[in-house]
């Protein structure tokens, strides 16, 4: 029986798996490798990582998925030719479909892998908010004011989405513990000269708006430099300047995952890798002992083994000539296309049919639109071309991002309790 190995429990794989005919884990047999026994919902993690939630934006993969694929919790470290090799052994594979996600993007600023926390992940998102949580008992006892100042660097969509709902919790977190909250300092650094670059003047100047009444500094044409223990050095109109926060969190860029990096085996940039209109590797490295499989498919122009979706893929679109920004719509819009491209795949193998690639449809991609949230009740947002703000955007994002947890859960995705 051939064997499909699918890598990461994200948005990509996970709709691939609910997705798909479920007839198709008879015929062929199913692994996904993740490091974690659930799916999160990386859309929430700044909510995570503000206080705000906890284990509501987790799913047990064994609870959602088929009991016909086989859930492996192990550390991938590297991908080779049929093989993977991960912290506690290694997994062959006839079928690969990589939907690992990404990983925080230093720039090679220094001071940022030492001194700045990243959400990434929901044990990173976790562990931000603990670090919060320490920063306030600190200053109970030392009343060092710096454990009072918050650093979120990054004034794109995770930096507003987290600073947003970070002032709110604060503010919470600090009544119930007997701290002035006039005391406490919060920051958001952006280098480009508007935060959320992908909506209008309009719209940034309704979340900064928004943001100023949360009571957060938005700095904006700051260049960080340096991130030091307790201090970020930015340069602002040509001059340095020094903000002093105990608490720094990193939200200024991403890669892909760094899996990719590690794995000769493909051509990669940033961690990601570039893929065709079929979401399969345009080059592939192959070792000597390969060189025969590397011939078959080059030679015919047909469907090979590996698909790379989610954050690893650098999908271009075709319309403007750049890369689709990696979000959780077109992730799982990768992973619906890939199901049905393997459905078809088995099918004519079963048939003894050969499928030629340029017989199957292509992945096309046309976001619906994005919304952000500044905290619990405001967001804005474009949907179908159009500007929305306030609470109805808010709860729009509220009900779009609930479909997914019903899609994978039921209500009980939905509701659950934290």
């Amino acid at each position: 029986m051939k064997k499909v190995l699918l890598l990461g429990a994200g948005y990509a794989n996970m709709k691939l798996l609910t997705s798909i005919n479920k007839e198709i884990f008879s015929q062929v047999q199913w692994t996904l490798i993740n490091n974690t026994p659930y799916h999160y919902k990386t859309i929430a993690l700044h909510d995570v990582a503000s206080g705000k939630h906890n284990r509501s934006v987790l799913f047990p993969l064994k609870d959602v998925l088929d009991r016909r694929i086989e859930i492996i919790e192990d550390y991938v470290e590297r991908i080779e030719s049929h093989t993977v090799i991960a912290k506690n052994g290694s997994y062959e594979y006839d079928y690969l479909i990589v939907g690992l996600g990404f990983s925080s993007d230093s720039f090679g600023i220094p001071g940022v892998v030492q001194y700045t926390q990243s959400i990434t992940s929901y044990n990173s998102a976790r562990e931000i908010q603990d670090k919060i949580t320490q920063a306030l008992q600190r200053y109970l006892q030392s009343k060092e004011i710096n454990d009072l100042s918050f650093v979120v660097c990054g004034g794109g969509f995770t930096g507003i989405e987290f600073v947003g709902s970070l002032a709110q919790e604060l503010k919470k977190q600090c009544r119930s513990i007997g701290i002035d909250f006039s005391l406490v300092k919060i920051y958001c650094i952006e280098a480009m000269p508007k935060i959320l670059p992908m909506f209008s003047e309009n719209l940034m100047h309704v979340a900064l708006q928004k943001l100023t009444e949360l009571g957060v500094s938005v700095l904006m044409g700051s260049k960080i430099l340096e991130c030091r223990q307790g201090c970020v050095v930015v340069e602002q109109n040509g001059k340095q300047n020094e903000i002093f926060a105990n608490t720094i969190i990193w939200t200024a860029g991403v890669k892909g995952n760094e899996v990719i990096a590690n794995s000769p085996f493909f051509e990669s940039a940033r961690s990601k890798v570039a893929v065709d209109e079929w979401l399969q590797p345009t080059k592939l490295n192959f070792t000597q002992q390969d060189s025969h499989t590397q011939e078959i498919l080059e030679s015919i122009p047909k469907l090979h083994n590996i698909f790379i979706i989610g954050d690893c893929a650098a999908v271009k679109d075709e319309k403007t000539g750049r890369f689709y920004p990696p979000t959780a719509q077109i992730s799982a819009k990768q992973g619906e296309y890939v199901g049905q491209l393997l459905e078809t795949l088995f099918h004519a193998q079963k048939t003894n049919q050969e499928i030629q690639k340029d017989s199957l449809p292509k992945f096309e991609f046309e976001a619906r639109g994005s919304i952000c949230s500044i905290g619990q009740g405001y967001a804005v947002g474009v949907v179908n071309n159009k500007e929305i703000k306030g609470f109805s955007a808010n709860c729009l994002k509220w009900l779009i991002e609930s479909q997914w947890g019903f899609a994978l859960n039921g209500l009980g995705g939905v509701f659950r309790a934290d």
